[in-house]
């Protein structure tokens, strides 16, 4: 997986070709789209209530390894973060 860093660079990079580089907005949207095609992606520190509940009605039920289990927790409130955010 690439370094974050380097993503943000090379995303920032291909943005915005004027002169004077002051799109900063069209920047950002460059930043978070080269993040999401390098398998990143922005969440809170602390997820949305929704977002809780969500997973916890999506999460497969049964024995689970711990590892297992929290895979799936975390692929589930990942992929499903930016449907909670407001």
């Amino acid at each position: 997986m690439p370094l974050i860093v380097d993503t943000i660079a090379q995303a920032i990079k291909r943005s915005d070709k004027t002169f004077f580089n002051e799109n900063y907005t069209k920047q950002a949207h460059a930043v978070v789209d080269g993040l999401r095609k390098a398998g990143f992606e922005i969440v809170p520190v602390r997820p949305p209530e929704g977002l809780v509940e969500y997973a916890v009605e999506n999460i497969p039920f049964g024995r689970l390894r711990p590892s297992e289990l929290i895979r799936a927790l975390y692929g589930t409130m990942i992929e499903n973060c930016r449907k909670f955010m407001s």
